[in-house]
């Protein structure tokens, strides 16, 4: 059970994802942010563990030469390193980029967003 990436592309592609999390919601905002996933052509990354169903995620996700990403309109800080954040936190070393909403189907206990 979990939320999972596939790379359905010829290069390497690097992954950040958000989660609710109730332990930021004293930031200002309920949801926590975590990334860099690497996940190597054709092939699919764990980043969560237990169920989904019906669960809403955010993501964002660019190949290894940033000349392409899958992005969305919800904005926040992401570093270049590694990272495990409330939403609200950022960094100098930060990039403001836009991450995309996904909601997992409720009758799923899997998810696999597909990187094409």
């Amino acid at each position: 059970m979990g939320l999972y990436f596939r790379n359905n592309t010829s290069t390497t592609a690097w992954v950040a994802y958000a989660y609710s999390n109730s332990d930021c919601a004293s930031e200002g905002d309920p949801w926590s942010k975590k990334g860099w996933f690497g996940i190597a052509p054709n092939t699919e990354v764990k980043v969560r563990s237990g169920p989904v169903n019906g669960a809403k995620y955010f993501f964002f996700a660019e190949n290894q030469d940033r000349s392409r990403n899958w992005s969305g309109g919800f904005t926040t800080q992401l570093p270049d390193r590694a990272f495990d954040w409330c939403w609200t936190t950022g960094s100098t070393d930060s990039r403001l980029l836009g991450m995309r909403k996904i909601i997992a189907p409720v009758t799923s206990f899997d998810h696999t967003i597909n990187l094409t």
